[in-house]
């Protein structure tokens, strides 16, 4: 740093520094007190033992060595509390790097040529990453800046349009030292112009973030009456998804009202589906509720509930009311339900989770999900550690089942289920398999049915584990596999800035689909000279449709596609996202 020696110190200097206050406090020890009957001593006493001439020489010494020894205090708890920050964040920048990345700190500091003499037409941007930031302070702590034309600034960035900025820029200089901005993305320029020079800054940063404590994003519910909340009145994430399992034993009805709600109209809502007790796959009887006072009467002792929200326009959460009515006509159907939110674990059968046993009258249900932080850049992936199911000893050849499935916007898919095949033998092992399953969104509902009472020396048997993990966004091009969700999305350096000269191909495949459309949803591309090209793989052309930020969508003939990324080699920035879906 610069400003002074005492703002540069070091370890060592510290030490002795730390050294004279302890001699300087005995040299006041020594001047204000000869024995401890003078620390009870007024003003007014001293004045009368003390000659006013020598009195005031003495206070004015005192007063000398007092703020000096203020000032090394401050200086020795600024460096404790610097050391401290610099122990917990990684988020302090190199002193010669122009711009990058900083992702998921609570406070740090961005050093730039501190010191040093920078140069003419020097423009860098950092950009500050924290998801679940409310706001983002800034403060220069030190800079030698030209002050008529160089300066910091700051501004918000919007997170469904990253990294397009929002609300009012911040201009930093030494008149003015402060600025904050809302929201989970920040960008901070450094800019020089072509005339007088100067040197470097330090500017420190601080993240307010939004308070975690919130309800537990989806869960197991076992009772006659009460209020599902989430995020009630809090602003909820795109791509969130929260199961709740609502189980009333005794009753053959269940009435849900939505109590309160702040939805996106158009594309949010709870979604309500039902269970078939005979073969225990979830029923194609999707019902929607998505505005306040809106109810729904479902002729079941089991509903599954799942929140949606879309990838655009997000809002707030919401309370739902439910009660149970009428008694249960087939009180055999004995529900086990199971929710788990812990970003990873293993699913076992039998199990303290499931119970032991497994009879043909219990239907077991275990739901995932979890608080969404990081929805665009984690996904869930199951692996399939083993299983033994058992038949029945009919010709029908039945097994036990165990059903994984993935909401969509309109219910429930079936991905998976096990034993997948027909063929009649008393028990079918599935072998172990890695990444069975990969569920973007974290939501995800698993169903075992039991065809009738098995011995402990015949117990059917498996295990399943989830893990969180982080998107590889990387990947330069490559085949991607067919589409069979709702949408399909490439995540390239979505927070990392991407290379001059890059030239990334990946094929897209949407079976069935006659047209496929794209959607931009995040870039932070150089918007002159670095593009997103889409084109048809049966009809490649020498102009294919080019993205960007001020034309984020485009349709073209399927049922495969290509998409090109260039970079040219000047100006690089930070990648992007781009969703893509069959066309109806």
């Amino acid at each position: 740093m610069s400003g002074g020696s005492d703002e540069g110190i070091t370890p060592e200097a510290f030490t002795n520094l730390k050294n004279k206050v302890n001699l300087l406090e005995g040299l006041i020890q020594q001047l204000v007190t000869q024995n401890a009957e003078l620390y009870q001593l007024n003003v007014e006493s001293m004045m009368e033992r003390i000659p006013p001439s020598e009195f005031g020489l003495i206070k004015e010494q005192l007063s000398t060595i007092e703020n000096r020894l203020a000032r090394v205090e401050n200086i020795s708890l600024a460096f404790e509390s610097r050391t401290n920050e610099m122990a917990k964040t990684e988020s302090t920048l190199s002193t010669d790097s122009c711009g990058g990345i900083i992702e998921e700190k609570g406070f740090g500091e961005i050093v730039y040529k501190e010191g040093k003499n920078y140069s003419n037409h020097e423009n860098c941007e950092w950009t500050i990453i924290e998801p679940y930031a409310e706001m983002i302070s800034f403060e220069l702590i030190s800079n030698g800046f030209e002050e008529c034309c160089d300066y910091i600034t700051v501004k918000s960035l919007n997170q469904t349009d990253f990294p397009n900025p929002i609300g009012p820029d911040f201009k930093l200089n030494s008149q003015n030292q402060t600025a904050y901005t809302n929201g989970s993305f920040a960008k901070v320029i450094f800019s020089a112009d072509s005339s007088v020079t100067g040197k470097g800054f330090t500017l420190r940063f601080n993240i307010t973030r939004i308070e975690d404590e919130v309800e537990e994003c989806g869960g197991a519910i076992i009772g006659d009456r009460g209020v599902i909340s989430y995020k009630s009145g809090l602003e909820y994430l795109d791509n969130e998804r929260c199961v709740w399992i609502l189980h009333s034993p005794n009753s053959s009805t269940i009435n849900l009202t939505l109590v309160e709600s702040g939805f996106d109209s158009c594309c949010d809502y709870l979604l309500v589906n039902t269970i078939d007790p005979e073969t225990g796959w979830i029923r194609n009887d999707t019902k929607k509720i998505k505005g306040e006072n809106e109810t729904l009467t479902v002729e079941e002792s089991l509903v599954v509930i799942v929140f949606y929200s879309d990838q655009y326009n997000s809002g707030n959460g919401f309370s739902l009311e439910f009660s149970s009515s009428g008694d249960n006509p087939d009180p055999e159907i004995n529900f086990i339900v199971k929710h788990f939110s812990e970003l990873n674990g293993a699913i076992e059968y039998p199990s303290s989770e499931w119970k032991e046993g497994g009879e043909s009258n219990k239907i077991y249900v275990v739901g995932f999900s979890k608080t969404v932080k990081f929805p665009e850049t984690h996904h869930t992936v199951i692996d399939w550690k083993h299983g033994i199911f058992q038949s029945s000893t009919t010709d029908s050849c039945v097994y036990d089942s165990l059903t994984l499935y993935e909401t969509f916007r309109n219910g429930w898919k079936a991905r998976a289920r096990f034993p997948n095949q027909t063929d009649c033998q008393p028990f079918v092992t599935v072998p172990p398999e890695t990444e069975i399953l990969s569920f973007s969104h974290h939501c995800f509902i698993g169903i075992f049915k039991p065809l009738s009472h098995k011995s402990k020396e015949n117990v059917t048997s498996f295990s399943f584990s989830y893990d969180n993990q982080r998107i590889a966004d990387s990947i330069c091009g490559g085949i991607l596999e067919p589409l069979e969700a709702e949408f399909g999305q490439i995540s390239y350096k979505i927070y990392t800035i991407y290379r001059n000269h890059e030239h990334c191909n990946w094929t897209v495949q949407v079976p069935q689909a006659k047209t496929i459309r794209f959607n931009l949803i995040q870039t932070g591309l150089e918007s002159c000279c670095d593009h997103i090209s889409v084109y048809s793989y049966n009809e490649p052309t020498d102009s294919p449709f080019k993205l960007k930020s001020d034309n984020r969508t485009v349709s073209v003939a399927g049922p495969n596609a290509t998409v090109t990324f260039k970079t040219d080699l000047s100006v690089t920035g930070v990648g992007f996202l781009l969703r893509y879906r069959k066309e109806t």
